[in-house]
């Protein structure tokens, strides 16, 4: 067994836990599952009808990103008729093991700029998968043979 760790140790109760395990006879393809749910991924060199890892980190920021604008908005009472989030991101050029880039597009109805910007900035000053991504951090990976 090998173990690399870089993270601190985390309280249990604050730890989310996702799993997945590979399809017999589908290269390529996996099933993933978080407490009860569960989803077919594919690699991006798979039969590429599904999901792919990389547009999983997407639609988690992206989701990040549409419940902390409405709960924000509920708050403080703005009246936020919708929100729109667009993510994409490049597999790095020179080093494909990075993204060159993430962007993150929000558009906010029902309210002016100036109550869009504060969604935005609370957004940014709470969301741990968004600073994630814009600061890098810590991950531990532990390999064992069975």
């Amino acid at each position: 067994m090998s173990t690399t760790t870089v993270a601190p140790l985390i309280a249990e109760t604050t730890v989310a836990t996702v799993s997945g395990h590979t399809i017999a006879g589908v290269p390529g393809r996996f099933v993933i599952d978080a407490r009860t749910n569960h989803l077919v991924t594919d690699s991006r060199l798979g039969p590429g009808e599904s999901i792919q890892a990389g547009e999983l980190l997407l639609s988690a920021v992206v989701s990040c990103a549409m419940a902390n604008f409405e709960a924000t908005a509920q708050d403080l009472g703005l009246p936020v008729t919708g929100v729109t989030v667009d993510a994409s991101h490049a597999r790095g050029v020179e080093d494909p093991t990075r993204y060159d880039f993430t962007r993150i597009a929000i558009t906010v109805r029902g309210v002016d700029q100036s109550a869009a910007d504060l969604l935005g900035e609370r957004f940014v000053a709470t969301c741990p998968i968004y600073n994630t991504i814009r600061r890098g951090s810590g991950i531990e990976l532990t390999v064992a043979a069975a």
